[in-house]
């Protein structure tokens, strides 16, 4: 099944049960960001910031071979279906360019075929979506129509997110600072399960206290 392309729906917003197995959770307090795999170990470090250990995505990635987000570091043991993924990120790059971005990767299975939350500074038909890289360039798939999805990425505090999939549904669903009402939400079923992480379209940031809790596949 493909893409939802209806031109209103009512979306319900999906919050698993709080009683989903908790998978992983990273604090890096220990100095290390084990268990994650990044796509380009060299631009991801642990440093210290804010009187805390933190993952930072230090260098931008380069464009493959699909328009797609260029840096990612995904939990590698973690191949959930339905889940709930929560953390906090903060981007790095001056409030003032409006395509500044931070992204949180779900059912991913390899470079060119996964979902992603895309957070930004601003709203149109590439940024503060939810895209699908399905081996081709992204495409936004959330209901938001272009320019009407709230974005909230304009400075460079510290924000909490969540994304959380149903697979009974293919109902998705992102929040920003507010964990209660959705800004960004989909209905897809391309991928029904893969691995989860955090990243970026092209700019860098840092993200901490990650925590999944979900469905794991065998």
């Amino acid at each position: 099944m493909g893409i939802l392309t209806l031109g209103f729906i009512l979306f319900v917003g999906f919050a698993p049960a709080a009683d989903l197995p908790l998978l992983f959770s990273s604090d890096f307090e220990n100095g290390r960001a084990d268990g994650w795999r990044p796509n380009v170990p060299g631009h991801w470090q642990v440093v210290d910031l804010d009187g805390s250990k933190v993952l930072a995505l230090t260098a931008p990635g380069e464009q493959g071979m699909v328009r797609a987000p260029t840096s990612w570091a995904v939990a590698e043991k973690c191949d959930v279906g339905t889940f709930d993924f929560t953390g906090r990120l903060r981007s790095e790059v001056d409030p003032a360019n409006l395509r500044r971005d931070l992204c949180v990767f779900f059912h991913f299975l390899d470079p060119t075929h996964f979902y992603y939350v895309h957070f930004s500074a601003s709203s149109d038909d590439a940024h503060n979506i939810i895209g699908l890289v399905n081996g081709a360039d992204r495409v936004k798939i959330n209901l938001e129509p272009p320019g009407k999805s709230v974005f909230r990425l304009t400075d460079k505090n510290w924000h909490t997110f969540k994304v959380t999939y149903d697979a009974a549904t293919g109902r998705i669903a992102a929040y920003l600072d507010d964990l209660a009402e959705p800004i960004l939400t989909a209905v897809d079923r391309t991928f029904s399960h893969g691995l989860a992480g955090v990243g970026s379209f092209d700019d860098t940031g840092f993200f901490d206290d990650l925590s999944l809790r979900g469905t794991k596949q065998d």
